[in-house]
């Protein structure tokens, strides 16, 4: 029961003892003028003497002068200090302490001067007791008041400890409220009023009509029966939102039913876990965060419990991957238990006793064996981490190692071939130096010895000399070349159709005469055509190296080359007679900057490079050998044959991008364009007696010397001042799309020359330019020479 329905009882009691005293006094007064008039005795006046000795209050009578009349409740309601029978004719302000008299005084005035009852309360020590009285006082008439004092210490205690009940349970957090069964808030602390808002009085407020999860009168007896069908004590959550806030929060609420005379009482204790729910939602965020990570660093983690025999605790997912073991087979087991070698797990409990014992972190590198057998190295850190009322618990650190030491091995390997190859570029610069300036000497040496020649004899000898050593030295540029492409990785190999048998001709007509005296070189396919798809060059520049080193190292006996059908593929080979390679060698010897004479001309490239092109082409090189018997190199190439396209190598038209010219004109006035004076010196000297040449110093001056002579032939440099050749090309073609135009190109990439064809060219001659390839190409546009 509340404190304000105890006050309401306490005043409805009062209110009847006044009017029992009331009638009780007019009673009397009908009693004294009954027995004036000898009337009989009411029940009422019989007994008004006992029943006012047996009320609890002490009741005492004044006059409007506060002098004591008389006491009229029993001796033991006296509390005063003062007997009944002394009573009479004392004065209050001399029967209690100053302080209650002033209290009692002013509300008996009140009382008097009102006509109508009035309250005092005042204290005194009792019985060595402090007590609490509670004072009624009833005007009786003009000359008499009534006092009724009535001990209310244990109301005051009980109310005391009310008021100490409801400070706490408004200091705390909690909503704390007490409904009725038709839903009327009873109690609400201060947390709940402020919370939910609540303005009106306790007893007339609804729960329903508060921000609650009950806004109806229906969901509230729906809870309330959810609450009975559970004994008395439920729990749920309920949403809601707090008074002058728009976010909604969760509350968690429990439920109490008490049932007293036929009446039921809810008490709801509701406590805000927003913040809760939040702070959960961090921390599981935080340990999924926390469990990825550990998860997905790339070294190994792992607790052990020293209270539990050093069992597994924690075991990522970097230890499970690469031990091979999972998680699941490893917590709560021991190293003996999930190791496959029982050395490894003596190893590891050793490392952790020692640990235990000295406190001091061990860090170390070891190897153990995973659960598939692989050796693992893996460099670890054990120490331990002091727990609360524990043991601390033992963790380790361990970085997988084993693919860090197989790369160290790697780079110690490449660390050691790559100072092989600085020595062997360092050897091979000192070569390159000796064998360009070896060709470079003979070639400065002769031309200027061959102006002061005296015969015709040492005139061709001397050419002949500039002219071999001119072939050696770009042949050592080509390698160069060469090899910056296969550093670069941009080798090319354009297929085109050809025939393998002519180019073999080909090649033994060159080289017949460059064998040496008592050698002899044999096609043994001199009169055979294979028509194959492949890149001519590359392939020649194969065969080329082949018998080349083969003429370096045979002095007598013969050179055989020639080529072979074996199923699917196509084996191309050069026998010699020579001195053979020693068996140590031959497995080096397509290496690059190897040579095996060091007084050999060469740059110790040429086979390195011919490996390069074939196993691009997808085909196999190889080289047999027998010291002081002779070699056999060869490579072996896929076949692709031509079909149709044999007749190519029969055709009478050169081909060049839609522009097909007869090989019925005769060329006599050519146009050369070329910036560089000693170039177009060096044509004229090559071909002036045959034709009148036309000197264009850029691509400007061609495209107007065209239109101004109208030559039969144009022979273009690629890369002039001003306007370079392709774009000359392309503005001469719109005038005429027959005459002939050959590219006079420094750029031996297949991509340039294919540049220069898609320009409008139809030929091209690679710089340095030799009579015999320029005469070639001339040749294919007119009919004299």
């Amino acid at each position: 029961m509340s404190i304000e329905q105890s006050k309401e009882a306490l005043v409805e009691q009062l209110e009847a003892l006044k009017k029992e005293n009331e009638q009780l006094r007019k009673e009397l007064s009908v009693l004294r003028d009954e027995k004036r008039s000898n009337h009989p005795v009411s029940f009422k006046e019989k007994y008004a003497v006992r029943i006012l000795d047996s009320l609890p209050d002490m009741l005492t009578v004044f006059n409007q002068s506060e002098v004591g009349i008389e006491v009229v409740s029993n001796e033991e309601t006296n509390h005063v200090g003062i007997s009944n029978k002394d009573f009479k004719g004392m004065r209050m302000q001399d029967m209690v302490p100053p302080k209650a008299y002033q209290n009692v005084h002013s509300n008996m005035q009140q009382a008097v001067t009102t006509g109508t009852v009035s309250t005092a309360h005042h204290e005194l020590d009792f019985n060595g007791e402090r007590h609490y009285y509670e004072n009624r006082i009833f005007p009786l008439d003009e000359e008499y008041v009534l006092i009724m004092c009535r001990d209310i210490t244990e109301r005051v205690a009980t109310q005391r400890q009310l008021e100490v009940f409801k400070s706490v349970l408004d200091k705390v957090s909690d909503s704390i409220l007490a409904v009725a069964e038709d839903g009327t808030l009873v109690y609400a602390n201060k947390q709940f009023i402020e919370e939910y808002g609540v303005t009106q009085e306790l007893g007339t407020q609804k729960i329903y009509d508060l921000r609650v999860s009950m806004t109806t009168k229906e969901a509230w007896e729906q809870k309330l029966q959810d609450i009975r069908d559970n004994d008395g004590s439920f729990a749920y959550r309920a949403a809601y939102v707090r008074q002058g806030e728009t976010k909604e929060r969760v509350h968690q609420v429990s439920t109490f039913l008490i049932r007293e005379n036929n009446q039921e009482l809810t008490w709801f204790f509701t406590q805000d876990i927003t913040d809760v729910i939040k702070k959960r939602d961090e921390l599981r965020e935080l340990n999924l965060l926390l469990d990825g990570i550990l998860n997905n660093i790339p070294v190994y983690l792992f607790v052990k419990d020293p209270e539990d025999d050093l069992r597994y605790l924690y075991w990522n997912k970097a230890f499970a991957d690469h031990s091979g073991i999972p998680a699941s087979k490893a917590i709560g087991h021991t190293d003996y238990e999930i190791f496959p070698v029982h050395g490894d797990a003596e190893k590891f409990r050793k490392d952790d006793l020692e640990l235990l014992q000295t406190h001091k972190r061990i860090d170390m590198q070891e190897t153990y064996l995973s659960a598939n057998g692989e050796a693992r190295i893996v460099q670890t850190l054990k120490a331990l981490v002091p727990m609360e009322g524990r043991k601390p618990l033992l963790i380790g650190i361990s970085w997988d190692i084993t693919n860090l030491q197989n790369i160290e091995q790697e780079l110690i390997k490449a660390r050691i071939k790559a100072e092989q190859s600085d020595r062997l570029k360092s050897a091979f610069l000192a070569n390159m130096s000796h064998e360009i300036r070896t060709p470079l000497n003979a070639i400065v040496g002769f031309s200027q010895l061959l102006p002061s020649a005296e015969t015709a004899e040492e005139k061709k000898l001397y050419s002949g000399i500039i002219n071999q050593n001119s072939d050696i030295l770009l042949q050592l540029i080509n390698d160069i070349l060469d090899l910056s492409k296969i550093e670069a990785g941009t080798l090319e190999y354009i297929k085109r159709p050809m025939n393998l048998g002519e180019v073999c001709r080909t090649i033994y007509t060159v080289h017949k005469e460059r064998v040496k005296e008592g050698v002899t070189l044999v096609l043994d396919n001199e009169e055979e055509d294979l028509l194959i798809e492949g890149d001519q060059n590359r392939i020649m520049q194969v065969i080329t190296n082949f018998l080349t080193n083969a003429s370096k190292f045979t002095y007598e006996g013969e050179i055989r080359f020639g080529f072979e059908r074996m199923d699917k593929d196509i084996r191309v080979y050069v026998k010699d007679t020579g001195i053979g390679i020693e068996p140590e060698k031959v497995d080096h010897i397509f290496e690059r900057f190897v040579k095996l004479n060091s007084f050999a001309q060469g740059t110790g490239l040429g086979l390195s490079i011919c490996q390069m092109i074939i196993e691009k082409i997808g085909g196999e090189i190889g080289v047999t050998s027998e010291l002081g018997k002779g070699s056999t190199f060869y490579f072996t190439i896929p076949y692709e044959e031509t079909g149709e396209l044999g007749n190519f190598f029969k055709e009478t038209k050169v081909e060049s991008k839609g522009n097909t010219v007869n090989r019925v004109q005769q060329i006599k006035k050519i146009l050369v364009a070329e910036d560089v004076e000693s170039n177009f010196i060096l044509l004229k000297n090559l071909i002036g007696r045959e034709y009148t040449l036309l000197w264009a110093k850029d691509g400007v001056e061609a495209v107007e010397m065209y239109k101004q002579y109208q030559p039969d032939l144009i022979l273009m440099d690629v890369k002039m001042p001003r306007m370079d050749g392709l774009e000359a090309t392309h503005i001469i073609r719109s005038y005429s799309k027959e005459i002939p135009i050959i590219a006079l190109t420094a750029y031996a990439f297949g991509t340039d020359k294919e540049q220069a064809l898609e320009m409008g060219c139809n030929d091209y001659v690679t710089k340095p330019i030799s009579e015999r390839s320029l005469r070639k190409a001339l040749d294919k546009y007119s009919t004299t020479v």
